[in-house]
């Protein structure tokens, strides 16, 4: 009996350290990371948000079954800008994109020059890299940019911009800067590419950057057995006959006769999105990868799609909105359990700036907690569990001359005139609200209002830089033709003021 004793004692012994030391090893393994970025993806279109018309199954399980943050924000809620701050961890008036890039050559201004993309930094810590997808931060995709071994992006000059939202049929990509052209479901190719990506014989963990366009615009063309899902019950999500103060930027912005079809096609886009996670997942637990690899869900920002009578993003009206639907974002973090605590729901205010500064936090082992060049914040302490005390109290965003904070129950936007001398125009949204955003309402009370301003006034002040403020916006390159015409006209306007004064 003693002897049989001795034995497990020995065994045990000889067995705990070994696993401790596995463990130790698998710790200091940096992960693989991909992140899944969709175009247009509001918060409120996921089942794991709690829209119950809609069929998400995969998404929500990763969110069931990993950390899911309720008050994940954009930080500049149109493509182009919202991107360039994703891979720079910047604001927009640090790096200088405002508005939705064209890809057309005149309106080249060497955007994001001298920044570094988070691509070049996971490259430095390690990392090989891919770009799938939709890039527009700057202004050709066809261009490989920095910090990318593999680049799979758009062709637009080829084709035209609008060809990439392609959902189906021929799509012209640019495959590591040569011409390629693709024809099928675009969402099933792309994530065959991050699979191919996967594959790949090399030892270093992987980042993909896997982008789809769903369920940006047109709202057309999607698979038929997920459309003919939505269409019985479209109404049921978003009725026709909202509206609100701000006025539409244009007809095109108002809400279409066949409103129900349209919105069936947007809801049907994100299932083919949920559809792509589940492929995705699978390949990654047939590889015995899932124990290695984080995987990040995220949107760019969100859409009207009937909300306030609406249809656009944050220039959907004019002056630009920064309604909830516009500027939440779905997150949904998933991975082994020692990077994070499974089955998890955040309610901390985080934004899409804080994924970067994630990333790199993953990514280099614990060593980029809070960014020094822009104001993320790595969300590994919340995906660890722990409880907070002392997190931001409040999330921003910014869209030219107008800038917001909100704490979650106020909003302010406040835009700023072109005379710097003139004090900048306030409008307070009320979030508690039974009419939410329909309607500006009066300031909270004066102590509120000032610590709210105050702390808008602060974080611009840290995060901006004089060449790049959104606050001198009439001064930057122009982005696009519309923007173009619209500074134009404004500018014959002013003129013709001038004179008749």
């Amino acid at each position: 009996m003693v002897y049989g004793m001795r034995i497990l004692v020995v065994l045990f012994l000889f067995l705990v350290p070994r696993q401790t030391q596995a463990d130790t090893v698998s710790a200091g393994k940096p992960p693989n990371i991909i992140v899944i970025m969709a175009d247009d993806h509001g918060q409120w279109a996921l089942g794991a948000y709690g829209l119950k018309y809609i069929q998400t199954p995969n998404l929500d399980w990763l969110a069931q079954n990993g950390v899911l943050f309720k008050n994940a924000m954009s930080v500049a809620p149109v493509c182009s800008p919202a991107r360039a701050s994703f891979y720079t961890g910047k604001m927009p008036s640090q790096h200088g994109v405002h508005d939705f890039l064209s890809e057309e050559a005149e309106f080249n201004a060497n955007w994001l020059k001298g920044e570094t993309l988070l691509s070049e930094h996971l490259q430095k810590s390690g990392y090989r890299t891919a770009l799938l997808g939709k890039w527009h931060a700057t202004t050709d995709s066809a261009v490989k940019q920095r910090g990318f071994d593999r680049w799979l992006s758009y062709d637009a000059r080829r084709a035209g911009w609008q060809n990439q939202y392609a959902h189906q049929g021929t799509v012209y990509f640019s495959d590591d800067g040569k011409p390629l052209t693709q024809t099928g479901v675009q969402g099933r190719f792309l994530t065959e590419e991050a699979i191919k990506f996967m594959d790949r014989d090399d030892p270093r963990p992987f980042y993909i950057s896997l982008n789809f366009v769903e369920p940006h615009f047109p709202f057309a063309g999607l698979p038929e057995r997920l459309v003919d899902k939505y269409r019985p019950i479209a109404q049921k999500v978003y009725r026709a006959g909202d509206a609100s103060d701000l006025p539409a930027r244009m007809v095109g912005n108002l809400v279409p006769e066949d409103h129900e079809e349209k919105l069936a096609q947007y809801l049907a886009a994100v299932s083919l999105i949920d559809d792509q996670v589940g492929r995705l997942m699978d390949a990654l637990q047939g590889r015995d990868a899932l124990k290695d690899t984080i995987v990040v869900y995220v949107a760019d920002h969100g859409l009207l799609v009937g909300q306030y009578g609406l249809y656009g993003k944050t220039n959907a009206t004019a002056p630009a909105n920064f309604y909830e639907d516009t500027i939440r974002i779905p997150l949904i973090f998933y991975g082994p359990e020692r990077f994070m605590r499974a089955r998890q729901t955040r309610f901390e205010m985080v934004s899409l700036i804080d994924v970067h500064t994630t990333i790199r936090d993953f990514a280099t082992g614990g060593q980029q907690a809070v960014s020094s060049y822009g104001p993320g914040h790595s969300l590994m302490p919340l995906l660890k569990g722990k409880r907070q005390t002392d997190w931001r109290q409040y999330n921003y965003a910014e869209r030219g001359n107008l800038r917001m904070v909100t704490n979650g129950n106020w909003k302010l936007v406040r835009a700023y005139q072109r005379d710097q001398n003139a004090p900048p125009v306030d409008t307070w949204y009320d979030l508690a609200s039974p009419m939410a955003e329909r309607h500006a309402t009066v300031p909270p009370r004066p102590a509120l209002a000032t610590k709210l301003a105050g702390a808008l006034e602060k974080f611009f002040k840290r995060y901006e830089t004089p060449e790049h403020s959104g606050r001198r916006i009439w001064d930057q390159p122009y982005p696009n033709a519309r923007v173009k015409r619209e500074m134009e006209a404004e500018k014959a306007a002013r003129k013709d003021r001038d004179k008749a004064q």
